[in-house]
This record gives structure tokens, C-alpha cells and sequence, in this order.
């Protein structure tokens, strides 16, 4: 009897919906050569770099106060003014059906200071930012690919000279 139940505690517990819809607006996976996805990363960036590691694929910013921050189109002042947070943007190359792919998790780590006595409290974020970053990330890459074409091209005025 004590086998049998021992082999259920080791079952895989089922992540919620609302776990993997997280996970998942947090990451998006690039069509793109691992460098170039580094560089329009950088680009996109407005805050302070605090680290990076191009070999381990991680960018690091400095703390950023939430009045200072990024704020969603529909709000004129954040919810916390004493909140603070960083980004941590993850990178990690791959091949997808031969195409180079680059996969990039971006987590805003948020913290709330309610007084100089009590502790911290960390809350989740609304992916807003994340969202808009994917999108200015993109946009880079979309420009860069351009401009590497247009610069291959024989007919470009570039390619005349």
C-alpha cells in the first residue's frame, strides 16, 4: 500500500490556465538570429542597463521607481507611488524547422514599500510593458532585416554607387 501511494506524490502536478496564459505573455519566440535579437533588445531598452551577459543570454536594469516608469495608455499615475521594479529579459537561441529562432522571457519583478517598517510586497504585473517591449523588440528587427535588404539589393541607390 505504501507503494502505491508513494508513486502519486511524484505525478506531475497540472499547471492552472491561468499559470500557462502567464508564462506565456511573458516570452515570444523570434525569427531571428540570436545577435540581431540581442541588438534590437538593447535598442528597446529605455531604462539603465544594472547587468548583462550576452554569453548567458540575461539584461538586468536598475530599479525604476513606478512614477518614473512606464505607464498603460489608459492611466495618468501609477497605482503604487512607492512601488519600484526592474526588468530581467532572458534570451535563448534556437532552430525552428531550420529557420534560426531566439527565444526572449521578459520578467518585471515589482515591489511595494508600504512604510519604513513593514516588509516589502511583491506583486505581480499586467504585462503591459512586456507586451509593448515584445512589440518595440519586433519592430527593431523588422527595421534592421530591411535595411540589410535594401542594401543587397542591386537596383538600391546604395548598391550603384
Amino acid at each position: 500500500m505504501l507503494i502505491i501511494s508513494g508513486c502519486g506524490l511524484f505525478e506531475k502536478q497540472l499547471e492552472s490556465a491561468d499559470k500557462i496564459i502567464q508564462k506565456a505573455s511573458k516570452q515570444k519566440i523570434f525569427f531571428a538570429p540570436y545577435d540581431l535579437v540581442w541588438k534590437a533588445a538593447h535598442h528597446s531598452i529605455k531604462y539603465t542597463i544594472a547587468s548583462e551577459n550576452q554569453d548567458f543570454g540575461v539584461i538586468e536594469t536598475d530599479y525604476i521607481k513606478a512614477v518614473d516608469g512606464w505607464l498603460p495608455p489608459n492611466k495618468t499615475k501609477p497605482d503604487y507611488k512607492s512601488a519600484r521594479y526592474k526588468l530581467i529579459f532572458t534570451f535563448a537561441k534556437g532552430k525552428i524547422d531550420g529557420r534560426d529562432s531566439t527565444r526572449v522571457t521578459i520578467d518585471k519583478k515589482i515591489e511595494i514599500f508600504r512604510d519604513f517598517i513593514s516588509e516589502k510586497q511583491v506583486i505581480s504585473s499586467d504585462g503591459l510593458e512586456e507586451l509593448a517591449l515584445f512589440y518595440r523588440i519586433e519592430r527593431e528587427i523588422i527595421i534592421e532585416q530591411a535595411l540589410k535588404k535594401a542594401s543587397e539589393s542591386p537596383q538600391s541607390p546604395a548598391g550603384r554607387l
